[in-house]
């Protein structure tokens, strides 16, 4: 099967900035004095005790922390992170201004791409999830997308790591249970690569971790992030929220209470390991008043991803955002609008990591068909992103003297030379006029993605991983797992 090839840009300028440097400036001192006057709840003992010796004020677990210690650590931040594939090679450059796409995780529902119906999600969903992506080539990097629901609780995230391994070769963002769970997931990660320190060298997986809103750090939070500071492995810690639940219901307050949990993330971050590689930013989506459900396609979600990825340029921190994520349940009209003015903008801003693509539901419900669709729109966005060529090759003057009054361009050389990079070319979308469009079945966009996910299952494979290190990951698997029960009877007689 021959792959698709990509228009994805190495580096682009950003063509949006949502508020000015002003209001920057102004969330940035907003931000500072939650940090020092309200603080926040850290539940991790080493933490704790890393920002007492800083300086910090520390009643019991609240921590208010000076200005003066959010800067520094800020500074010390590194601006630009490299991370690799599994095969070594480092593909993905987080800086400013380079924008990288990638679906979410821990999806409970699929729609099976066989029936059409919704069911819980399996492994061999995260398989199937990830041999597509590794195929399409505007997924830059990759989430497990559906949840393991079908192994034990206890270590199915081990099992969601095993699953991206094994059919992707491209970068990975993973989720863990716990610190337990995390450090089993980098030792998985090492016996990929083989050790340690070749995973510290090149880390080809990134873990995502978060903060408690409003304004609480977790055990398991920090713990997870502190270990894999431990092999070089960066972190996104960026807030969850719900704006009018878990944030103030104002765009800007959400921004500002977002904003201090994930620099209170970067301070603690720098305060365990100079130089920390952390990304920042936040899932900054409101709650829908009437029916509680979390807006992931909503106007505001995207205008609070933009200052969001405005203040982590600011900052000169690598950012962590959404777009391609939607609230209709089926791939539709809907859908389209809402996955397509999401990716667009995330483009048009710079933003780095753009996870949750492929998202239906409000984050309940994947579809492969959706996951290939938005294929599409991140080469449509990406393309835009590009923005106009003007020389004197492209303006075209001989060119229009030549032809000159009541010629026509079609035969000319110059078209040819470059209507190929002048006029973007869908994968997916009809172009054609309605009776072709008939003779070649009256096939919707849905259908045509459909078609392609399926001859993707069908036909592409990953390359492999060794026997022996497959052998390895489940030997891991088992052995946490094992780790796990023990503690499980531990506690139970016990109490």
């Amino acid at each position: 099967m021959k792959k698709i090839r990509s228009n994805s840009i190495e580096h682009s300028t950003p063509l949006l900035q949502w508020v000015s440097e002003g209001q920057i400036e102004q969330i940035h001192l907003a931000t500072l004095e939650v940090l020092e006057r309200t603080g926040v709840k850290v539940d991790h003992p080493e933490a704790l005790q890393l920002l007492k010796d800083a300086g910090c004020i520390v009643n019991e677990n609240r921590v208010r922390i000076p200005s003066w210690l959010v800067d520094e650590c800020i500074r010390l931040a590194p601006s630009k992170i490299v991370v690799a594939n599994r095969k070594g090679e480092r593909v993905m450059p987080l800086e400013k201004n380079r924008t990288y796409f990638g679906t979410g995780s821990d999806l409970p529902y699929t729609i099976d791409l066989e029936t059409g119906k919704r069911r819980r999600s399996t492994k061999k969903d995260v398989e199937l999830a990830c041999r597509v992506m590794d195929y399409l080539p505007n997924y830059d990097f990759v989430m497990s997308y559906a949840i393991a629901s079908d192994q034990s609780a206890k270590v199915s995230d081990l099992h969601q790591f095993e699953a991206m391994v094994s059919n992707t070769v491209k970068p990975m963002i993973v989720t863990a249970h716990d610190e337990i769970n995390m450090r089993a997931q980098l030792e998985m990660a090492a016996l990929v690569v083989g050790g340690k320190e070749e995973l510290r060298k090149n880390p080809f997986l990134i873990l995502y971790s978060e903060p408690i809103s409003p304004l609480v750090h977790t055990n398991d939070g920090l713990g997870k992030m502190f270990a894999c500071f431990e092999y070089g492995v960066p972190v996104v810690y960026t807030p969850g929220i719900l704006s009018g639940a878990t944030t103030p219901v104002t765009k800007a307050g959400t921004i500002v209470l977002m904003n201090a949990e994930a620099l209170a993330g970067v301070v603690m971050a720098q305060l365990k390991q100079k130089g920390a590689p952390i990304i920042i930013g936040g899932g900054a989506t409101p709650m829908d008043m009437r029916t509680t459900a979390t807006l992931y396609g909503s106007p505001e979600t995207m205008m609070n991803y933009a200052i969001m990825t405005q203040l982590s340029q600011f900052y000169g921190i690598p950012n962590f955002t959404e777009a391609g994520c939607v609230n209709a349940p089926v791939p539709d009209a809907q859908a389209g609008m809402e996955a397509g003015t999401g990716i667009l903008l995330a483009q048009l801003m710079g933003a780095n990591l753009v996870h949750d693509v492929g998202y239906l539901e409000g984050g309940k419900t994947g579809s492969l068909t959706f996951l290939t669709m938005c294929n599409d729109f991140m080469d449509n966005a990406r393309y835009m992103g590009k923005g106009t060529r003007i020389d004197e090759e492209t303006m075209a003057v001989d060119v229009i003297d030549e032809i000159g009054p009541g010629g026509n361009f079609v035969s000319h050389a110059h078209t040819y030379d470059h209507f190929r990079e002048e006029i973007w070319a869908p994968k997916q979308f009809n172009r054609s006029f309605w009776e072709i469009w008939e003779e070649q079945g009256s096939k919707t966009a849905e259908d045509h993605a459909g078609d392609l996910a399926k001859e993707i299952v069908a036909t592409h494979t990953a390359e492999l991983l060794e026997e022996s290190i497959r052998q390895g990951l489940n030997d891991i698997i088992s052995e946490t797992e094992n780790v796990k029960a023990t503690m499980k009877r531990e506690r139970k007689a016990r109490s």
